[in-house]
C-alpha cells in the first residue's frame, strides 16, 4: 500500500527501527474486507521533528486508507509524569478528520477507566468493554468519536505496589497504599495534552467521565478542580473509599461534596441491575435537593458504561453551552494545600481533615477545618493560610473583619496587598468569617447562624421555626435590614418568609425580629436547600443558600443498650460479628456525666451501632464530634460504610435528665444494605467519675508536641514525657548522651509557648531535648475531680535539640 511505502521511507530518513514503532500490526484489520479501521501511532518513539513529518505524510495520505472519514484514530502513547516522578501512558481518539483540518481545535472528555482495566482495555475481570467495535453493544467510544468532532482520552490509572507482580485497584482509591494522587496528576494529563493535540484548552471545552471506581475519580477531579472542567459525568460510582495522601487518608464520601460543583454540570447513569445501586440511591436522595446542575437515570443494565453515548451527548451539550464560573463558591479540599478558581490555601495540616471554604467572593469567605464531613469538629490547632486571587488594587491596605463564633469574638486587621494585587490572610483551621474590605467599601451582611427551634431536629410534616442571625462584616452601619427566606421545591412550604434585623452595626450580629417557619410535604425528604435574600436601606443585596438536614417523625427504638465501657458483641461489615470494647464509663449500661456512650439497637438478635444525632445542650459540648466507620469491605468491597457515634455527655447535665437522638444503622441483606431510622430516648443519671480521653499526641518537625484531649468536664493538668527509643526500625549504632533520660513537660491549652489556639483541647509545648533523638511520648491527662488516664503512644518522633 502507498502509506506503508512512504512510511518506511520515513523511517529509514528519520532513523527509526522498525515500522512497528510507527504502526503496530494488530491494529490493521483485513485491508481486503474492511480497509484500516484504526491505527496506533507511537509517538513517544519519535522525536518531535519525526512527529511532524509523519503528520505531513498522513495529512497527503489518509485519503489512501479506506474507512478513514468515518474512523477515529486511536493512539496509545506515554509521557514522563514530574508528579508521579515516571512514565505514565494514555490512549486518545482523535475524530476522523483530524489530521484533514490541520486548522480545527476540538473539545476534549477525559474517561476514567474502572477496576481491573487499564488505558488500553481489561485486565482481569471483563466487566465492561467500551473502546471501539461492538463494545457495549456498539455504544462504545470510537464508535461516538467517528461521529462528532469531540476527543476522548483515557489516562492509565494503574498504582503498582513496590511488593506486587500486578495490581487491579486503580488510582490508590479505596485502599490508599502509594504515593500516587492520581487528582493532582491531573492537571499535568491536561497540560500534556494540550500540548501534544489540537484541542480546545479551556473549562468551558473540558469534561470528566468515568465508570466504577473511575466514576468516583470523575466526579473527585470534578470536584476538585471546577475551574478546569464544566461537566462530569459518572457510569456506575462509588459514592465513598479511603482516599488523599498515605500519612493521612480520609473517608472521601461523594455525598457530602454537593457544595463544591458549582459551575459544572453533572450527570449520573447506573444500571437498575447494579449491585451498588442502593448506594446510587443514598447519594440522588440528598443530591437531587441540593445540586440544582446534577441530573441522572436508571438503565436496564448491570455495572457498566449504560448509556455512554447518552453520557457522552450530556458534555457536547455543556460544551455548546457551558455554565459560567460563579460568583460566589463554595469548596472542601482534603489536601492540606490546593488551588481552585485562582485561591491558594495552605496549612500544617498533619491529620487527616477537610479544608472548607464557603461563599468566597471578593468581599470575603467563611472558613474551617474539619475532622469529617459535614459536621466533623473543627481543627483550630491548624494554621491556615488563604491568598486572594490578584483582586484588590495594589499595595493597599485592607481592612480585615475576623467574626470567629465559637469564641463569640469579632475582630480587625489591616493586611496589605502584594505588588500583584493578592491578600495573604493568616488563620487557624476554626471556624471563621472573614470580611474584606477597602476604604470605600459599605456595609457587607452575611448569614451568622441559623437555628432550628422548640425541637431537637428538623422534622417533615411539622412546621418547623428558625432563628437567623446576620453578621456585618463590611466597613458601614447597615440600616433598616430585611431578608426574605425561599426555597424551590414545591414540597418545601414557606411559611414565615420575611423578617426585619433593624440596624446592624460593623463587626456586629443581629438576629431576626421575627423567626422564620417552613413546612416539608414529605416524609422522604432529608435534606431541605433555602435561599436567604437580604437587603438594606441603601439598595444592597445579598443571597446566601443554606441546608437543613430533615428527619421523619418516627417511632421508638425500644430494644437497645447502653454502652459506656464495656465489651459487647456486635454486627460488623455487615455480615460478621466482633467483640468490641466500646464507649468510656463505668459500664453499668446507664448514661452518666462525663461518660461517652454507644447506643447498640438489637436487630435480629444483633446489636447494631448507632449513628446518632442531637441538639441536646449536653451532649458533645464544645464542638466535639466522635463519629467511627465500620468497614463494610468485606461486603462487597466497595468502599462505603455505616458510622456510628460516641456522644460525649456534659459533667453539667442535671440528674434525671432526658436525651432524645435521632438514631440509624445498617443491616445486610442479600448484596444490598437496609438503613433503619427511629428515635432513641434515654435519661441520664449519676455523677462524672469518668477520666478524660487522649485521643492522640503527635510531634511536628517544629518540635512542636501537641496531644488532643477531651472531658466532659474540664482537664486541669495534662503533662507529657518523651521515652528515648534505643532500637529505631532501619538505623543503626544510634546513640546519644544519658540515653536513659526520661524528659517531662507540662502542656497547655492557653495559645502560649507553641499552643496555636487556646481553648481547642489540643494542648501543646515547644520542646527542645538536650540532644536530637529518637523518642516515644507518653501523656498523662487529669480532670477537675482527679481522674486520671495515661496514654503511651507507639509512634515513634525525631525530635531536634537546639
Amino acid at each position: 500500500m502507498k502509506v506503508f511505502q512512504k512510511l518506511k521511507f520515513f523511517k529509514h530518513n528519520a532513523g527509526i527501527e522498525g515500522t512497528k514503532n510507527i504502526l503496530s500490526p494488530e491494529s490493521i484489520c483485513d485491508p481486503c474486507v474492511k480497509g484500516i479501521s484504526h491505527f496506533r501511532l507511537k509517538r513517544n518513539s519519535l522525536g518531535s521533528a519525526a512527529a511532524i513529518i509523519l503528520e505531513f505524510f498522513l495529512l497527503i495520505n489518509l485519503q489512501a486508507i479506506p474507512g478513514t472519514g468515518k474512523d477515529p484514530v486511536i493512539i496509545d502513547t506515554s509521557h514522563y509524569s514530574t508528579t508521579f516522578g515516571e512514565i505514565r501512558n494514555y490512549r486518545i481518539f482523535l475524530p476522523p478528520d483530524y489530521y484533514l483540518k490541520p486548522q480545527k481545535r476540538y473539545p476534549v472528555i477525559y474517561f476514567f477507566h474502572g477496576w481491573s482495566q487499564r488505558y488500553f482495555g481489561p485486565v482481569g475481570d471483563d466487566y465492561s468493554n467500551y473502546d471501539k467495535g461492538e463494545d457495549n453493544n456498539g455504544d462504545n467510544i470510537a464508535n461516538y468519536v467517528s461521529l462528532h468532532d469531540v476527543i476522548v482520552v483515557k489516562p492509565d490509572g494503574f498504582n503498582p505496589l513496590s511488593d506486587s507482580a500486578y495490581e487491579l485497584m486503580p488510582y490508590n482509591e479505596c485502599y490508599v497504599t502509594t504515593f500516587r494522587q492520581f487528582p493532582i496528576y491531573f492537571p499535568e494529563i491536561v497540560n500534556q495534552i494540550d500540548n501534544s493535540f489540537r484541542t480546545l484548552d479551556d473549562r468551558e471545552h473540558r469534561a470528566v467521565c468515568g465508570l466504577s471506581m473511575g466514576g468516583y475519580m470523575s466526579y473527585w477531579v470534578a470536584g476538585k478542580y471546577p475551574d478546569m472542567v464544566s461537566a462530569a459525568g459518572n457510569f456506575c460510582g462509588s459514592s465513598e473509599f479511603m482516599a488523599g495522601p498515605m500519612t493521612i487518608p480520609v473517608e472521601y464520601r461523594i455525598l457530602d461534596m454537593y457544595s463544591n460543583y458549582s459551575g459544572v454540570n453533572l450527570r449520573f447513569n447506573y444500571g437498575e441491575r447494579d449491585n451498588l445501586r442502593f448506594f446510587h440511591f443514598d447519594m440522588n436522595r440528598i443530591w437531587k435537593e441540593v445540586v440544582d446542575n446534577y441530573e441522572f437515570k436508571a438503565y436496564k443494565a448491570a455495572h457498566s458504561t449504560c448509556g455512554l453515548g447518552d453520557m457522552f451527548d450530556f458534555c457536547i451539550h455543556t460544551f455548546e453551552n457551558p455554565p459560567a464560573k460563579p460568583s460566589k463558591w463554595d469548596h472542601i479540599d482534603l489536601y492540606p494545600e490546593f488551588s481552585v478558581w485562582n485561591y491558594h490555601v495552605s496549612s500544617d495540616r498533619f491529620r487527616p481533615g477537610f479544608t472548607i471554604l464557603e461563599n468566597v467572593d471578593k468581599r470575603g469567605f467563611r472558613s474551617s477545618v474539619r475532622e469529617f464531613l459535614p459536621d466533623g469538629e473543627t481543627m483550630s490547632y491548624v494554621s491556615l493560610t488563604v491568598t486572594t486571587p490578584p483582586l484588590y488594587e495594589k499595595n493597599t491596605d485592607y481592612l480585615i473583619i475576623d467574626s470567629e463564633p465559637f469564641y463569640g469574638k469579632v475582630t480587625q486587621k489591616t493586611i496589605r496587598s502584594d505588588n500583584n494585587g493578592r491578600l495573604k490572610i493568616s488563620l487557624n483551621g476554626g471556624l471563621h468569617n472573614i470580611g474584606i474590605n477597602s476604604l470605600q467599601d459599605d456595609s457587607n451582611l452575611t448569614i451568622a447562624s441559623v437555628r432550628v427551634n422548640g425541637m431537637n431536629w428538623a422534622k417533615s410534616r411539622k412546621e418547623v421555626v428558625l432563628s437567623v442571625s446576620l453578621l456585618n462584616k463590611g466597613q458601614r452601619t447597615a440600616h433598616n435590614v430585611k431578608a426574605n427566606l425561599s426555597s424551590l421545591k414545591k414540597y418545601v412550604e414557606v411559611r414565615k418568609g420575611e423578617s426585619d434585623f433593624g440596624n446592624i452595626d460593623v463587626k456586629s450580629t443581629a438576629a431576626s425580629v421575627r423567626p422564620f417557619s417552613f413546612y416539608i410535604k414529605s416524609d422522604s425528604i432529608e435534606i431541605a436547600r433555602f435561599k436567604l435574600t437580604i437587603s438594606d436601606g441603601k439598595n444592597g443585596e445579598w443571597s446566601e443558600f443554606f441546608e437543613i438536614p430533615v428527619k421523619a417523625d418516627l417511632p421508638e427504638f425500644r430494644d437497645f443498650v447502653i454502652a459506656d465501657g464495656k465489651t459487647f458483641s456486635v454486627a460488623k461489615a455487615g455480615i460478621l460479628t466482633e467483640s468490641l470494647f466500646l464507649g468510656s464509663g463505668n459500664g453499668d449500661g446507664v448514661a452518666n456525666p462525663g461518660e461517652s456512650i454507644v447506643i447498640l439497637v438489637k436487630d435480629n438478635n444483633i446489636y447494631r451501632r448507632t449513628n446518632l444525632y442531637t441538639s441536646d445542650e449536653f451532649v458533645n459540648k464544645d464542638g466535639i464530634n466522635v463519629r467511627i466507620t465500620d468497614f463494610w469491605n468485606q461486603f462487597g468491597g466497595i468502599g462505603s460504610s455505616p458510622k456510628y457515634s460516641l456522644p460525649l455527655i456534659s459533667d453539667w447535665c442535671p440528674d434525671k435528665h432526658p436525651i432524645e437522638f435521632f438514631a440509624e444503622y445498617w443491616i445486610a441483606e442479600n448484596k444490598f444494605h437496609i438503613i433503619k431510622k427511629g428515635k432513641v430516648k434515654i435519661t441520664v443519671t449519676g455523677k462524672d467519675k469518668t477520666p478524660p480521653v487522649i485521643d492522640w499526641a503527635a510531634i511536628s518537625g517544629s518540635n512542636r508536641l501537641q496531644v488532643k484531649a477531651y472531658d466532659g468536664g474540664n482537664i486541669v493538668s495534662v503533662r507529657a514525657k518523651l521515652i528515648p527509643v534505643n532500637n529505631v526500625k532501619g538505623l543503626d549504632n544510634v546513640t546519644m548522651t544519658d540515653p536513659d533520660k526520661v524528659i517531662e513537660f507540662e502542656l497547655n491549652d492557653e495559645g502560649r509557648d507553641g499552643d496555636v489556639t487556646s481553648d481547642d483541647k489540643v494542648f501543646s509545648k515547644k520542646i527542645s531535648p538536650p540532644a536530637t533523638f529518637f523518642y516515644h511520648v507518653e501523656v498523662e491527662a487529669i480532670d477537675q475531680y482527679g481522674y486520671k488516664t495515661i496514654f503511651k503512644g507507639f509512634d515513634t518522633f525525631l525530635v531536634y535539640s537546639d
